[in-house]
């Protein structure tokens, strides 16, 4: 039976023709009579419309974009922190933000693939990308080095002042990137600083100071970090948790990738260590303002003070020096033990002889405990080689582990004062006093930074830095109004001595300042003078100090003009309470070709009132040849 059909075999063919005919011409008029949006997106702005749209938006006006180029925000006209031309897409990237960003449009975000590296503009091109993700139809490009970061947190650093290193004397910030399956002491660490090319320490500071230096930052371990300050140059360090988020930390890493190879001239003063560490957190927390806040000087101690008022910091960890704790173990011992402590670390007793003492478990802890700090320092500081060294290291240990851990505390140091919690940096002085009879009034600024009297450091040693101290003085009698003394820079460093480390102790001087003549005048004069020589702890509150100087003095006062001599300096600085420091001082110096001798000794003590208000009080006497004068002065210190 055959199935019924109007159609016949013959003409199915040609009437599927007519049928895809009409199907085709319905799509048509369909589509002719949809709205365009339905059918198709717009196709996306090439590089030129999306430089338009970026000044439109006025971008390259932001301030994270002024931020990522590293101007501070504020700063007119625009001009980049960053010095080298590499940093920059355009040739006028440096002093043209909208030209720096039209030039990485134009690098990025073509249909051609960039020859230019991505990773050195990744948080540039990441940034820019978010702001236009509205009029880009294409994913972001992908930095592979980027990718395989997986940063959680990050740690401001703080090794604190080392003022046998003109670089370091107000200590030192860097920081460290942590991640979630890495022991902190693995982190890497993020450090901005000088790369110099000279080692004396004169043209050091002098190109310091003036910008010659280029500085960069590096990305290394942090424990090699540890090893240099914490070891080597026994500074202690404090660590700052920041408070930024995996995602604010991811951030600002990207940016730390574009400024690897990077230079920017180093200032000691202003744009050092600290100040360029700020544009990273800007990076990492947009809102952020701290890098507009700089003055004449930008000191590691204010700018984490402006962290913690910004909300960055919340606490401080202290991580003491190997010269810390070699200094807290033998105040553990008694002089018998720390003797025996000198034997073992110089291999004339063994681990082994110690064991069989009759000392208690305790001091035979405490004793190997110091004698593996010690021989570490000594390590460090390449006074043993390693083949020296290991079988002392080894010997001491597995001596050690016979004794077990001992109680909890039985090592505990107890921590200076935290820095944040000094003073801070800027002082102004005023002084009422009388001199040889005659009263005065004084009135001195000191940018920077602090002096011996200080209370806010540890009571074991002394530090002086002041920087362009200015001293003006209004003689009562005379009712005339003279400069006193401008002083350029005076560094004091007395850092005790120990059985097990022995550093030199150091004064340095530059400036201007009245001095008597043999004649009992006070003349104008311009002074350098250093010393160096020994300190030692007469007790935990005391330090007595013997310093041998010279000094160069050019003066009108002066028979020749000019003269130069040898000197000695000594005193004892003392804290009879946690408030009250003491300086007892006298100093000698013989001035050739005069052949007259000037002598000072003074007394001088300073009482904390709260964090930035001092109290002072000094007494001296001065005589050159038959001629001398007492001064006695109070004085009101305000720190700001």
């Amino acid at each position: 039976m055959h199935r019924f059909s109007i159609i016949s075999a013959s003409d199915r063919p040609r009437l599927s023709a007519v049928y895809c005919r009409l199907a085709g011409a319905f799509l048509l008029l369909l589509v002719a009579l949809l709205p365009a949006p339905l059918l198709a997106e717009a196709p996306a702005p090439d590089t030129e419309q999306l430089v338009r749209i970026a000044r439109e938006r006025k971008l390259s006006e932001t301030p994270y974009w002024r931020t990522l180029l590293h101007c501070p925000v504020g700063l007119t006209p625009y001009r980049s922190f960053v010095d080298d031309p590499a940093f920059f897409l355009a040739e006028t990237g440096k002093t043209d933000a909208d030209a720096e960003l039209s030039a990485l449009i134009r690098t990025f975000f073509g249909e051609a693939p960039s020859e230019v590296p991505l990773c050195r503009f990744i948080a540039r091109y990441t940034w820019v990308y978010e702001q236009l993700a509205d009029v880009i139809d294409a994913p972001p490009l992908i930095c592979d080095e980027a990718e395989r970061l997986h940063p959680s947190s990050a740690t401001l650093i703080f090794p604190t002042y080392h003022l046998n290193n003109p670089a370091s004397m107000f200590g030192h910030t860097f920081l460290t990137i942590e991640t979630d399956y890495q022991a902190p002491m693995l982190a890497d660490a993020v450090n901005y600083a000088a790369l110099p090319d000279s080692r004396n320490p004169i043209t050091y500071m002098f190109k310091g100071i003036v910008g010659s230096f280029k500085g960069y930052y590096a990305i290394l371990p942090y424990y090699k970090k540890i090893q240099e300050y914490g070891d080597m140059a026994q500074r202690d360090i404090w660590e700052y948790p920041l408070t930024l988020t995996p995602e604010e930390t991811r951030r600002m890493v990207l940016h730390i990738l574009e400024l690897k190879e990077s230079y920017s001239y180093y200032y000691f003063f202003d744009k050092n260590c600290s100040y360029m560490l700020q544009f990273l957190l800007e990076v990492a927390r947009p809102g952020l303002s701290l890098t507009h806040e700089k003055g004449l000087t930008v000191i590691p101690i204010d700018t984490i003070k402006a962290m913690q008022k910004a909300g960055l910091i919340t606490e401080a960890r202290y991580r003491p020096s190997i010269g810390s704790r070699i200094q807290a173990g033998l105040g553990r011992l008694d002089k018998n033990e720390v003797g025996i402590a000198r034997d073992l670390s110089d291999g004339t007793l063994t681990p082994g002889e110690l064991l069989a003492m009759d000392l208690t478990d305790r001091t035979k802890r405490l004793t190997l405990d110091l004698v593996t700090d010690v021989n570490r320092y000594r390590r460090a500081k390449k006074k043993l080689s390693q083949d020296e060294f290991k079988p002392l290291f080894l010997g001491t240990l597995k001596a050690r582990k016979t004794l077990g851990k001992g109680a909890p505390d039985e090592k505990a140091i107890t921590a200076p004062p935290e820095p944040t919690t000094g003073h801070d940096a800027a002082r102004i002085s005023a002084t009422v006093g009388v001199y040889d009879g005659d009263s005065f009034e004084e009135l001195t600024i000191t940018p920077a930074f602090t002096n011996l009297l200080n209370t806010d450091y540890t009571k074991r040693e002394g530090i002086q830095i002041e920087f362009l101290r200015a001293q003006a003085r209004f003689d009562n009698e005379e009712s005339e109004l003279d400069l006193q003394a401008l002083t350029i820079l005076d560094i004091i460093s007395l850092s005790p001595r120990n059985p097990f480390i022995r550093p030199l102790s150091w004064t340095f001087h530059a400036g201007y300042e009245k001095r008597m003549t043999d004649t009992g005048d006070m003349k104008g004069a311009y002074s350098l003078r250093a010393a160096t020589g020994m300190a030692w702890n007469l007790t935990d509150e005391s330090l007595f100090f013997l310093l041998p100087e010279a000094e160069l003095l050019a003066s009108k006062g002066l028979d020749k003009g000019a003269s130069v001599g040898p000197g000695l300096r000594t005193g004892i600085l003392f804290s009879p309470a946690d408030r009250w420091r003491m300086l007892l001082s006298g100093n000698i110096t013989r001035r050739m070709p005069d052949d007259s001798t000037e002598s000072r000794v003074a007394f001088e003590t300073n009482l904390t009132v709260n964090r930035n208000n001092r109290m002072g009080l000094s007494v001296s006497r001065t005589d050159v040849e038959s001629n001398g004068a007492w001064e006695t002065s109070l004085s009101w210190h305000r720190y700001f």
